[in-house]
């Protein structure tokens, strides 16, 4: 699979492709990193527990016949788990009836297959683009979803516009390491140095559990869209202001 007019991207997303044919995920994925994306397959919905951990997921590519879980239940399931999420059905099964059940379980774009180089690489560009903008338009907004979150140190509570919910010392620590960093962002090292975690020892994958908590109580309490966005392979990036007290 080959691009015959290479595509120019604002910056590198973090895709994972979840295809059972062996041959065309290798070459799916090899065509998404000869454009600079950090992209990764898998055959299944099963083996996708290892990238999930690490949150380190912008865009997922799904084929819809897929062994175990199907397509159509994976997609409802992380659409319902990272609503930020760009989420693509690349299949054969382009019935109209598959395709509004591809939208109906959280889908944001449907491509049959075969698909072309080219229009693969396009849909991603303008869905992400277009959700990108739905979330600055959402954060500017008055009287939005993402005002600020509030985190009271003195009682160990998250607040938002849904109301509050208890936070952990973990978490707690990890929100107000990134919210007084410049632009609310940190590498990976001083994510980890701010936890008071060996850094010899303590793994990204293990950083990246602790962010996909933080992400869950910040959705519970009222915050959609992206909340803590991969910075890349380098780190992590708070996406809603936060006020500490």
């Amino acid at each position: 699979m080959t691009s015959s007019n290479p595509i120019a991207f604002s910056h590198r997303l973090c895709i994972t492709v979840v295809e059972d044919n062996e041959s065309l995920c290798a070459v799916t994925v090899e065509l998404l990193q000869q454009h600079g994306h950090r992209a990764v397959g898998v055959t299944s919905a099963e083996a996708l527990s290892d990238e999930e951990a690490n949150g380190l997921i912008d865009v997922l590519l799904v084929d819809l016949n897929l062994p175990g879980e199907d397509g159509f239940s994976l997609v409802r399931r992380y659409r319902a788990a990272y609503p930020g999420l760009t989420v693509i059905v690349v299949s054969s099964r382009d019935r109209i009836e598959d395709r509004l059940a591809c939208y109906q379980a959280g889908a944001d774009a449907f491509i049959a297959k075969p698909t072309h180089p080219d229009e693969l690489l396009a849909i991603i560009q303008a869905t992400v683009r277009r959700g990108s903008a739905l979330t600055q338009d959402l954060s500017t907004q008055d009287g939005a979803t993402l005002t600020s979150a509030t985190l009271d140190l003195r009682r160990m509570v998250l607040g938002g516009p849904a109301g509050e919910v208890a936070i952990s010392h973990g978490a707690a620590t990890l929100l107000s390491a990134l919210a007084l960093a410049p632009g609310r962002q940190l590498e990976h090292w001083q994510l980890i140095e701010a936890l008071h975690e060996d850094a010899a020892h303590y793994t990204i994958a293990a950083l990246g559990v602790r962010v996909v908590r933080l992400r869950h109580l910040l959705r519970a309490v009222g915050f959609a869209g992206v909340t803590v966005r991969a910075r890349r392979l380098e780190g992590y990036q708070l996406c809603v202001p936060a006020i500490l007290s």
